[in-house]
C-alpha cells in the first residue's frame, strides 16, 4: 500500500477511538440498552479501523498509540482476523 493509504488508515483509527471516547459520556443519558449499543457499534469501528490499518502495513505499536490502546489489544484484535459484526446492522 501506499503512503496516502496507510495515512488515511491511521486517520480511522484515530477518529473511531476519538468518537468512542467521546460519544461514551454522551450514550449515558439514554436507556442502558442503547448505552451497550452505542457502546459496541463504537467499539465494532475502532475494532474494523484497526484491522484495516494492520491489513495496510500499518505496525501493530502505531495503531495501538494512535487509537490510544494497549498493544495487547491490537495484537488480539489482529488475530482475530475478522471484523465483528454491527450489533445494530449485522454482519459484515
Amino acid at each position: 500500500m501506499n503512503d496516502l493509504d496507510t495515512q488515511s488508515a491511521r486517520r480511522s483509527v484515530r477518529r473511531a477511538a476519538r468518537r468512542l471516547a467521546e460519544d461514551a459520556p454522551k450514550l449515558v443519558v439514554g436507556s442502558a440498552d442503547a448505552y451497550r449499543t452505542g457502546l459496541a457499534t463504537r467499539a465494532a469501528d475502532l475494532r474494523r479501523a484497526v484491522l484495516a490499518a494492520w491489513l495496510t502495513g500499518v505496525p501493530e505499536h502505531v495503531i495501538a498509540a494512535d487509537g490510544g490502546l494497549s498493544p495487547a489489544v491490537v495484537h488480539e484484535w489482529i488475530c482475530a482476523g475478522t471484523p465483528p459484526a454491527d450489533p445494530v446492522d449485522g454482519p459484515g
